[in-house]
């Protein structure tokens, strides 16, 4: 028996709904609201979504084209290539990689509020870390980088305090790990990589976002991700 071949209006279609769904759930966006108004508030919340708006908002435009208003009968066929893209940006925004996925198993350092800075110091040249999660008796209360170890010592310096002093104190003493939280934040663990991607985008003071199950500060790190890792995570997102 002869296999009925799939017509391209009817993938282009079958992509484009399933998109328009997905977009719909998990941004919470009405009915109501046109295609390209959807696209466009998703897009404020998704780095993927944001990359291909100007695409997905004139796709919205060739499905009106093709589909007969009355009877969603289509009246056009779009082209292979044109269908094989909607549907790849369908694949990629419906089924985005996750981030803990794509961390490799790095792994990860903590301290706490209590160890002595010349240990951390020590430790985070061992470890290579310039960003490293802080926590008292469990709770994340910040975060410690070299820049703000620098800036202490200094600091300090030109206040007289002696250099050996400084280093046996513990980093609640020696730091101000309050004055930073723009620099830092928590998710859930469960976080897509283009959700991860968009908020270092939103956010060019973010040195380090921490993944924790639930997004709890009371968590143990799943995984962190630092600044720099946004090239390498915009990597996989184009190649995706």
């Amino acid at each position: 028996m002869e296999q009925k071949t799939v017509s391209n209006s009817y993938r282009f279609i079958e992509s484009y709904n399933r998109l328009d769904k997905h977009i719909r759930d998990i941004y919470n966006i009405k009915p109501s609201l046109s295609f390209s108004d959807a696209i466009r508030k998703a897009a404020s919340a998704s780095a993927l979504v944001k990359k291909y708006e100007d695409d997905l908002i004139d796709y919205g435009r060739l499905r009106n084209a093709i589909v007969h208003r009355s009877n969603d009968v289509p009246i056009a066929e779009p082209h292979d290539d044109v269908v094989e893209k909607l549907e790849k940006i369908t694949r990629v925004i419906s089924t985005p990689p996750l981030a803990m996925s794509c961390l490799n198993n790095r792994a990860i350092y903590t301290v706490d509020v209590k160890q002595k800075l010349g240990t951390v110091i020590t430790e985070m040249y061992k470890t290579g870390y310039s960003c490293v999660p802080v926590y008292s008796s469990g709770t994340l209360v910040g975060v410690v980088n070299r820049k703000m170890i620098v800036d202490s010592i200094g600091e300090a310096l030109l206040n007289g305090v002696k250099f050996d002093s400084l280093l046996k104190k513990p980093l609640a003493e020696a730091l101000n790990l309050m004055d930073i939280s723009n620099f830092y934040e928590v998710v859930p663990d469960s976080i897509t990589l283009d959700n991860l991607l968009y908020i270092f985008q939103q956010n060019r003071k973010l040195s380090i976002v921490i993944l924790t199950k639930g997004g709890s500060y009371k968590a143990q790190p799943s995984g962190v991700v630092v600044s720099s890792d946004t090239i390498f995570m915009q990597e996989i997102l184009d190649n995706y």
